[in-house]
């Protein structure tokens, strides 16, 4: 069989980490752990994970005779959608910034650093935004007697001038040990 089954990811568990400050360092290593100036989310849908989107406008130039000779793309955009389950300070700061407990505000979203980790066994993989990123859409919220309220969050992702989205950190990449 060709390939390495190991590098199929199924993944068991997973967090996303919020920064309200752009200058929060980011964990040295997959190894180390988010400092206190990261907030956790708590728990996430396993079921929908973490979707990503992709947008990017593309052009296809033609010649006389209709012969393609180019194509162009630009306007890239990307997104990340999680849906959070719990119903604490850092999902109602997604949800509604600026809101206190007692208080509901019209929500104004602004830049914040966030990481998304996923784990299987001793295997971890982290993405965290290079720049940052901020609220595209919440899903509607919905409150029942026979469903967990959930909270659709879909983020914009901003690059840096480079046009680096994530700092990607992986148990993958680590060198082996020798014996």
């Amino acid at each position: 069989m060709a390939g390495d089954p190991s590098k199929a990811s199924l993944w068991a568990d997973a967090d996303v980490y919020l920064a309200e400050e752009l200058t929060t360092p980011n964990p040295a290593t997959v190894a180390a752990a988010f400092s206190s100036e990261w907030g956790l989310v708590g728990l996430l849908d396993g079921e929908a994970g973490f979707e990503e989107g992709r947008a990017e406008d593309k052009s296809d130039h033609y010649a006389w005779g209709g012969i393609l000779i180019r194509t162009s793309r630009k306007n890239f955009k990307m997104t990340k959608k999680f849906i959070a389950l719990e119903d604490n300070p850092h999902v109602r700061g997604l949800v509604y910034p600026g809101s206190t407990g007692t208080e509901i505000v019209v929500p104004r979203h602004g830049p914040r650093k966030i990481a998304f980790e996923v784990r299987d066994g001793e295997r971890i993989e982290r993405l965290i935004t290079r720049r940052f990123a901020v609220v595209d859409t919440i899903g509607t919220i919905k409150d029942g007697e026979d469903e967990l309220k959930k909270f659709e969050v879909t983020v914009s992702i901003f690059p840096d001038g480079g046009g680096v989205l994530f700092d990607r950190q992986s148990t993958d990449d680590e060198e082996p040990e020798t014996p």
